[in-house]
């Protein structure tokens, strides 16, 4: 893999400095009807806060080695009171000093007073989950507001921070070709440091029928808007996600790159070594194993090598990097090149490290054929 330099180090050598850490706020004031992560609409906020602080304590000897990136994602943790942000951040600062501290923020939640307090507890990357900058998406997707008033709150952010990264969702219901234009405009006149592109995910599970599945006229649009992004000159670095000058998500490349990070908070996913574990989902679940001593698991394994290496190719193939065949038998004795040529040969756009950008479109072929020939290969 050949990475940019910058400030004197590569891209690698910045994301593999120190550990992530993710901390999940499951709060907010209403559920979209996309939204499948774990969240509340409580405001038990203190409590929430101390459990947390007490799952850190029980992570110190990971944390130690010291902490490069923090994300606080949710839910909605702008509606979360700063007060007890700044309880969890004094805990971790104990740990190091954060490269990069990223914090999401929807638009009706988000105001002036709030990006003064974000840059005192020294967030430096804002992510704004816009989605759409259709107002009948908006309403039919259950978001608390319109786009004129997102773009006060942009303003705002712009004034407070120079990395912001805006999302978008491609497929909501109400959605028209007309709908991409304005949101083309929107990145046109505005230039987001940062933008995340996601097309919808429906699951048979929610059983919400005011969703469809992506068909032809949505991926049509989600191409045209992707193409449009890369003319404007964003890098699209991983499948969903596009920056201008080298902007990345230093902490989600830590994801990508398979490389360490705690998940604090209820449903936080973490992986340290070859340990890959997932918190309760249940708000009481989570604060009954804290307050009994124990982390708070859901799910835990320690992956085999083979494991371990295939998961590592999943997720760096995601990003225009790829993959290290020789890293990865450094790290897991798993010789993965039989298998990369065997892709190799059977795809146009993977050239035994890499998808090409035609390949990032359709990576989920590649990645069900990889996991087949994996199986055969491993059996």
């Amino acid at each position: 893999m050949v990475f940019e330099r910058a400030n004197g180090l590569t891209t690698f050598e910045r994301v593999s400095k120190g550990i992530g850490v993710y901390v999940h706020v499951p709060f907010c004031k209403s559920r979209c009807i996309y939204c499948d992560f774990v969240s509340y609409l409580d405001s038990s906020y203190e409590e929430y806060t101390e459990y947390i602080l007490k799952e850190i304590d029980m992570y110190k000897e990971y944390l130690s080695g010291g902490v490069s990136t923090l994300y606080i994602g949710g839910g909605t943790p702008s509606v979360f009171p700063v007060e007890f942000l700044w309880k969890i951040v004094n805990k971790l600062s104990e740990f190091g000093t954060f490269d990069e501290f990223s914090i999401e923020v929807n638009p009706d939640s988000f105001n002036e007073n709030l990006a003064r307090e974000y840059k005192a507890l020294g967030v430096n990357r804002l992510s704004m989950g816009l989605q759409s900058t259709d107002d009948v998406v908006l309403k039919k997707s259950g978001r608390l507001y319109e786009y004129e008033s997102f773009l006060k709150k942009y303003s705002i952010a712009r004034t407070y921070f120079d990395n912001v990264n805006v999302d978008f969702i491609v497929g909501l219901p109400g959605e028209s070709w007309k709908t991409i234009q304005e949101n083309v405009r929107f990145v046109s006149d505005f230039a987001p440091d940062h933008v995340s592109v996601y097309l919808l995910e429906v699951h048979e599970e929610n059983g919400n029928s005011f969703l469809k599945k992506p068909d032809d006229h949505t991926f049509q649009r989600y191409e045209e808007f992707l193409n449009a992004l890369k003319s404007y000159g964003y890098e699209r670095y991983e499948i969903s996600n596009f920056a201008l000058n080298g902007k990345y998500c230093i902490h989600n490349l830590k994801y990508w790159f398979n490389l360490d990070y705690v998940g604090l908070g209820v449903a936080a996913g973490g992986h340290i070594g070859f340990l890959r574990y997932n918190n309760k989902e249940s708000l009481n679940d989570y604060f009954i194993a804290l307050s009994d001593g124990r982390l708070p698991r859901n799910y835990e394994v320690f992956n085999t090598p083979e494991r371990e290496a295939l998961e590592t190719l999943f997720m760096a193939l995601r990003t225009k990097w790829g993959i290290d065949s020789e890293s990865i038998k450094e790290k897991t004795e798993v010789d993965v090149s039989n298998v990369l040529n065997v892709l190799k040969q059977r795809f146009d756009f993977f050239d035994g490290t890499k998808l090409s950008e035609r390949g990032m479109d359709f990576s989920n072929l590649f990645f069900v054929t990889m996991l087949n020939v994996w199986e055969e290969y491993f059996s």
